[in-house]
């Protein structure tokens, strides 16, 4: 199967190969795996997500296509009697470059002691979100735990199929009606000098990864403390972590802090894109004032109103649409085109919040029984703090990760403790004395 890529995913690779942009989970699981057993796992999953396992095929005319087509099978390191700590050998992995010319876009480690297994699956981002790649692991197990589950393959239709061309009929009409972008007609940017560069070696970085598993009562405590003040359970999280930024930080740079969260777009697309495999994610801000004293709810109040009131106007998707749509018209070399620009690195938010929310992957899988689900986990950088959360088997799980080298980890250590103790502790408190209680 090959198709050409789209310019949000020709971007996603132009910049992967500049940095890191790739991200991680981990599963841990008990029960009795070999090697054997997992690869004959991914040979089903390969039929399932083509789309995982593709190289990025570049033509003279600068023409780009991803391709099924001599990709070799997924990088696999299987180690047994594994000893030492998990997180350093995954923050090994999601800095590693992708070979995208060779593929595939998807690499796994199983740490094995005993009957212990930690899987740890990375992910080229340029390809899938989170949403994608946790449907892909919940996939992954069911084939671990029933050898005689059958696969199917996607259609040469539905294998690869691109966000702006799967746009509900209704959005889609709404977004036509909407102004257009200056570049869609005024083309004068095409005409630019390519800039002389030399190629820099590949960044790596020190990832520094922080975890943290709730209860099922803590969970529970934060699911109702959101019905009971109205909000959802992203924004209350989202307001107990920016609270922690602004104590850490306010006193200094002022209390008006920055919350970034990825939107997964797949509900306004068509009909039955939920379980999509690939790339369907934007992002949006909300800007709040984090001065001291003001209630949490409040803070969550703003926090989802903000982010709501983004989605609702179909205003982030209408970016994705005309730039995947518009902007490389009339660009005849796309990289020399991305390597001549202009490009100021700045990070305008005090964290990126990715929160999956309920992830299905079961407990029990056979012989297998899954207890803890970590992920996504960014490879950030350029002094990017980036929290991932998701919701499984009624606990919540979150990560923080950072480059070390950009963000002090004795801050980092602070600023996570502060998350956790927030949601064990002040969290239960939201839901007491509420008027009618």
């Amino acid at each position: 199967m090959k198709r050409e890529t789209s310019n949000y995913e020709r971007v996603m690779f132009y910049y992967s190969n500049l940095g890191p942009m790739f991200f991680g989970f981990r599963v841990h699981f008990t029960g009795a795996l070999t090697e054997s057993d997992f690869r004959n796992a991914l040979d089903k999953i390969r039929i399932e997500f083509p789309l995982s396992a593709v190289r990025v095929e570049t033509l003279d005319d600068h023409r780009q296509f991803i391709t099924t087509e001599d990709v070799p099978e997924y990088p696999l390191t299987f180690i047994s009697d594994f000893e030492g700590p998990w997180e350093t050998y995954y923050t090994d992995l999601i800095k590693v470059p992708f070979d995208t010319t060779r593929g595939p876009m998807l690499r796994f480690s199983v740490l094995q002691n005993g009957s212990n297994n930690d899987l740890l699956a990375v992910f080229h981002h340029a390809v899938v979100d989170g949403v994608g790649a946790s449907i892909l692991l919940e996939r992954l197990m069911a084939h671990l735990g029933d050898p005689n589950l059958s696969a199917k393959a996607p259609d040469d239709h539905s294998w690869a199929i691109m966000l702006h061309k799967h746009i509900s009929d209704e959005n889609l009409a709404k977004i036509l009606a909407l102004d257009p972008p200056v570049y869609k007609d005024d083309k004068t940017y095409t005409k630019y000098t390519p800039k002389a560069f030399s190629p820099t070696p590949f960044p790596i970085r020190n990832f520094k990864v922080h975890t943290h598993a709730f209860s099922k009562a803590q969970t529970e405590s934060i699911v109702q403390a959101s019905r009971q003040h109205n909000v959802t359970v992203h924004a209350l999280l989202g307001a107990l972590m920016l609270s922690s930024f602004a104590e850490e930080f306010g006193p200094e740079e002022g209390y008006r802090r920055v919350i970034q969260s990825p939107i997964n777009f797949r509900p306004q697309l068509r009909a039955g894109s939920e379980k999509l495999f690939g790339l369907y994610n934007g992002l949006i801000k909300a800007d709040i004032d984090c001065t001291p004293g003001r209630p949490i709810p409040e803070l969550a109040l703003e926090i989802g109103h903000a982010l709501r009131e983004q989605i609702d106007s179909l205003i982030p998707l209408s970016g994705y649409y005309n730039f995947m749509t518009f902007l490389l018209d009339g660009i005849d070399n796309p990289e020399e085109y991305y390597a001549s620009r202009d490009h100021v690195d700045s990070m305008d938010y005090d964290f990126s919040f990715s929160n999956l929310g309920r992830v299905e992957i079961a407990e029990d899988y056979g012989p297998f029984h899954v207890t803890d689900v970590f992920g996504p986990t960014f490879s950030a950088t350029k002094g990017e703090r980036v929290i991932g959360a998701m919701t499984c088997h009624g606990r919540l799980f979150i990560n923080m990760v950072y480059d070390a080298e950009c963000f002090d980890p004795v801050i980092g250590n602070r600023v996570f403790a502060s998350i956790c103790q927030k949601i064990s502790d002040d969290v239960p408190a939201l839901s007491e004395n509420l008027p009618g209680q």
